[in-house]
């Protein structure tokens, strides 16, 4: 009977416990303000401006989609500038579902850190919000670009994001990982860049470029092209091509090499009190377009093929290395992270002196392109007379 008793008081507390609990967050939607995306730029006295896109969940209707609304606000912080939006027709701003914080020039050139700091720090905003750098005068002039698939810009900037990583044409930075590299040992941080182009309709937003920083500051910037190279460096590779140029008695051929997998290896190594870097990069890929009639038939002409791919993508890569060596100083590529890991006592050694060693580096690059097929064709189209 006592068992039974005991039993009975135990169902009633946890009945109990069960209606009382509740979600210690919850809010009423309709008390919010669902922010997409954040611009921030300098104000003209030093105070922040914080532009919001914030998605219209009042306004849209069953058949229609979300709209995109544009907010400013001004503060001497991060937080001052958000309190300063509250009123009776502004409900309180909801970071959650924040998906892009856009950077100006001059709060990256002053340091990037200051505005990060709230965006981790504070619990409401994703730990992975992507980070970029405005490569025009301000942050705030790209949200005034319509989208052309979706209503919303952050979304829209988003899902470009996710293609471009997959054609390894951009190098996604959430904020996490942006921290993570400027308080990192032997590595500086990049973000991707966004401009304004011309397309048919018009202008729009296009993701240009990397952003290059030292410690927390921004120093430059580097291209498109530039930025592909990179990727093959910091092993982010997911998809893409690669076109090889041959010349010939009547002009430059190319060929494109579709990428169906990338590994690469950064091998630190020290000999004679010297520190040199070993790159060795292995592709896999199949031949997608012959564009010029190159010959293949036969293991010699592959082989010629591939030798040729290999020779000029050590060479883009070389090339890269050096101008951020000579323009930057900044170890982007993680040098200097690879002998933290792999050799700690030489980086004890040499962290100090770091900045220098990194500008007069020896780097070796290795590639090896396995071309897995040729396609259906294995002899170039021959044009009739």
């Amino acid at each position: 009977m006592n068992s039974l008793k005991k039993l009975l008081t135990l169902l009633y507390v946890i009945l109990f416990i069960m209606l009382c609990t509740a979600c210690w967050d919850y809010r009423e939607v309709d008390r919010l303000t669902i922010v997409a995306g954040i611009a921030i730029d300098k104000a003209y006295d030093d105070d922040l401006l914080l532009t919001f896109e914030v998605a219209d969940l009042l306004g849209a209707k069953s058949d229609k989609p979300i709209k995109s609304v544009i907010m400013e606000s001004r503060g001497e912080t991060f937080m001052s500038a958000i309190r300063n939006i509250l009123s009776k027709d502004n409900p309180r701003l909801y970071f959650g579902h924040t998906t892009v914080a856009i950077l100006s020039r001059d709060i990256a050139e002053e340091g990037a850190m200051k505005v990060v700091d709230f965006l981790l720090r504070d619990g409401e905003p994703r730990l992975n919000i992507n980070l970029f750098v405005s490569e025009e005068e301000t942050a705030s002039e790209l949200f005034k670009y319509k989208p052309s698939l979706t209503e919303l810009f952050s979304v829209e900037l988003t899902n470009i994001m996710d293609e471009q990583k997959n054609l390894a044409k951009a190098i996604p930075v959430p904020a996490y990982k942006f921290v993570n590299a400027v308080s990192g040992e032997g590595i500086s941080a990049v973000l991707p860049s966004l401009c304004i182009v011309d397309n048919a309709e018009g202008k729009t937003v296009k993701v240009c470029g990397t952003a290059i920083f030292k410690e927390d500051r921004l120093q430059g910037f580097i291209s498109g092209e530039d930025t592909f190279t990179l990727s093959f460096i910091l092993d982010e590779v997911k998809g893409g091509v690669i076109v090889a140029k041959k010349d010939s008695e009547t002009g430059e051929k190319k060929v494109t090499l579709e990428i169906l997998d990338s590994k690469t290896e950064i091998k630190p190594v020290y000999s004679d009190n010297k520190i040199s870097i070993e790159i060795n990069i292995d592709v896999k890929a199949f031949l997608n377009e012959n564009m010029g009639g190159i010959e293949l038939k036969g293991e010699d002409r592959r082989a010629e093929l591939k030798k040729c791919a290999e020779e000029q993508m050590n060479v883009r890569i070389k090339e890269l290395i050096k101008k951020v060596q000579e323009g930057y100083g900044a170890d982007i590529f993680g040098f200097g992270n690879s002998v933290y890991k792999n050799m700690p006592k030489v980086w004890k050694e040499k962290k100090d002196e770091w900045g220098n060693i990194f500008r007069d580096l020896e780097v070796t690059v290795n590639t090896n392109i396995e071309i897995k097929h040729l396609g259906l064709l294995l002899e170039p189209i021959k044009i009739g007379d």
